[in-house]
């Protein structure tokens, strides 16, 4: 049995509404690859929810690396650079895996997007979330 269901909670969240919207989204294609392994479907739709996934995330990384640079938050090229080795990670993820992808390969797929993204969101994102807290807490003064 394949478990890795990520839980959407106030953890996750950055207080920015699009940001919230779009990281919901990522733990929504994460879960989706999740049901796929653990239902058994075919490797080529593994595949699809992959490819779907890390597309979005990759379009969600340059959404909130512009928006870092607008606030000239302090940890953008901290964070910016975690975006970057996520996506190479995961590429190189996913070639390791190679044309031999099988439903053996399942718990694997579902552990490493698992930690892939709870730990970049937990992390990076929190610091950016305390960031904007901090600021905003400074502006009321």
């Amino acid at each position: 049995m394949v478990t890795g269901h990520v839980q959407w909670d106030d953890r996750l969240a950055t207080g920015v509404g699009a940001f919230d919207a779009a990281h919901r989204e990522l733990v929504d294609l994460h879960n989706r690859i999740v049901w796929a392994c653990e239902h058994d479907v075919s490797v080529s739709d593994v595949r699809e929810r992959i490819r779907t996934f890390l597309m979005y995330a990759r379009w969600h990384f340059h959404e909130e690396e512009e928006y870092m640079r607008r606030i000239r938050y302090p940890g953008y090229v901290d964070h910016k650079t975690d975006h970057d080795r996520l996506l190479d990670d995961a590429g190189d993820f996913v070639t390791s895996l190679g044309a031999a992808l099988t439903r053996e390969d399942g718990p694997a797929i579902v552990s490493y997007f698992s930690f892939w993204l709870t730990r970049h969101m937990t992390e990076k994102d929190r610091a950016l979330r305390d960031f904007l807290a901090d600021t905003d807490a400074a502006s009321r003064g």
